[in-house]
């Protein structure tokens, strides 16, 4: 017999007789934060390479593309407002930059419900994201249309 079906055996054997029932943590959450002092720490790194992570972890990469495509919208709202300005065409770019207003709106409180959800299920108060500011992020993108062309895009 080999080393792992013996382990394997022995392992079967010890939850038949009920060893593993009622351990500490059970049915709780793997605290999965890197901490190589933990005694779980290779096993957590194992699932993590493997690709098996909890969710707040896969919340966490979502997060983080989300945050990416923000910023192409926050860019392209910028050129889009510089070349208006540039071409004092502002009436002509009109719908292009409130398409990208709403489309940077819509992801943003899109982001911030996720990092809101990401804060309730992360392990502790270190593994928090602080929320994005959708309001003054809108305001920053709303001042970059000059004060006499606010009226096209009330």
């Amino acid at each position: 017999m080999s080393l792992e079906k013996a382990i394997e055996s022995q392992i079967q054997e010890a939850m038949a007789a009920g060893l593993f029932d009622n351990l500490p943590g059970a049915g709780k959450p793997l605290r999965l934060d890197g901490n190589e002092n933990d005694p779980n720490w290779l096993g957590h790194h194992i699932l993590k390479n493997a690709g098996v992570l909890p969710e707040w972890l896969n919340l966490a990469r979502e997060i983080e593309h989300a945050l990416e495509q923000l910023a192409g919208i926050d860019d392209a709202h910028r050129r889009l407002c510089e070349h208006a300005a540039a071409t004092g065409d502002w009436a002509g770019h009109r719908l292009a930059i409130l398409h990208a207003r709403q489309r940077y709106e819509t992801l943003a409180r899109d982001i911030r419900r996720m990092q809101d959800r990401f804060n309730l299920d992360a392990p502790g108060i270190r593994t928090e994201r602080p929320g994005i500011w959708v309001e003054y992020h809108l305001e920053r993108l709303d001042a970059r249309i000059p004060e006499s062309q606010r009226r096209l895009f009330a």
